[in-house]
Formats: C-alpha cells, sequence, structure tokens
C-alpha cells in the first residue's frame, strides 16, 4: 500500500477534517484499488474492505479506479492500494485512526472484503497474519 495526500485536506487532516465545507468533499476514509485486484478480492465499489498489516488491521471504503494500477515485477503481478492519510476517529471527517505518516510511505499489507473485527477477534486476526509472516507478538494500537 502507499499512502498519499488530499487537496480536500491540509497536512495529516488535523486542520482540515472538522471544517464542514471541506469534509463534505472528502467525508470518510476510503481505499484505492485497481478493477483488477478488486475483481480477484471480491471487493465492491462503495463496500467495506479490511487491511491487514504487521502493525494492525483498519477498514476503509473500497474506491475501484484505474488510478492504482497493478506492477509487473519480473513474472509477479503486485496490486497498489492506496490510503489518503487525513482521517482520525474525531471531527466531522473521521475513520479508523490513521493519521501517522511513516517515513517510506509504503508498506506490505493484505486486503479482505468487508469490515474489520473489533476487541479479541482483531488481535487474533493480526497475529495469524504476523505468524505466517514469521514476524513475533502483535501489539496492535487498538
Amino acid at each position: 500500500m502507499t499512502t498519499y495526500r488530499l487537496t480536500e485536506h491540509h497536512t495529516a487532516g488535523g486542520m482540515s477534517r472538522g471544517l464542514p465545507y471541506l469534509a463534505e468533499l472528502q467525508p470518510e476514509f476510503f481505499c484505492e484499488v485497481s478493477p483488477e485486484l478488486a475483481r480477484e478480492r471480491g471487493l465492491e465499489q462503495g463496500g467495506w474492505a479490511t487491511i491487514v498489516s504487521a502493525r494492525t488491521a483498519i477498514e476503509a471504503r473500497v474506491l475501484v479506479t484505474p488510478r492504482m494500477p497493478a506492477l509487473r515485477l519480473d513474472d509477479r503481478v503486485v496490486h497498489q492500494i492506496g490510503l489518503p492519510y487525513h482521517w482520525g476517529v474525531n471531527g466531522l471527517a473521521s475513520g479508523d485512526a490513521n493519521v501517522h505518516i511513516q517515513e517510506s510511505k509504503a508498506a506490505t499489507c493484505d486486503i479482505r472484503p468487508g469490515r474489520r473485527p473489533r476487541g479479541p477477534a482483531l488481535l487474533e486476526l493480526v497475529e495469524s497474519y504476523r505468524a505466517r509472516a514469521g514476524i513475533g507478538t502483535a501489539k496492535p494500537d487498538r
């Protein structure tokens, strides 16, 4: 996945997501996926997706768009997931807390249809991904 800014929100969104006229333009957190990835993973335009990383799992509305083309690396296809980083849990424009901008602005993740689990089920989901990747004990934010 890769992160990026939106023109409708300033910096990480802290100064703009609470302004009604800007929040109306981009009201909630979303992920951008290619039509190919949407078909492959059963993602529906406007539906929910769960994005899982080694750190935690977040949920977002799906935007199917050709703006996120798959990359071909030798004989392997690698799909991109676009995530804007202007949302927090408070304010008019809200969603999963997603305002930390990592230094690389790109990371590996998985995407699956539907909303993310909560509570102990979230910890179990992330831990299952970490175990498959050979990473130690999970400590997700939420």
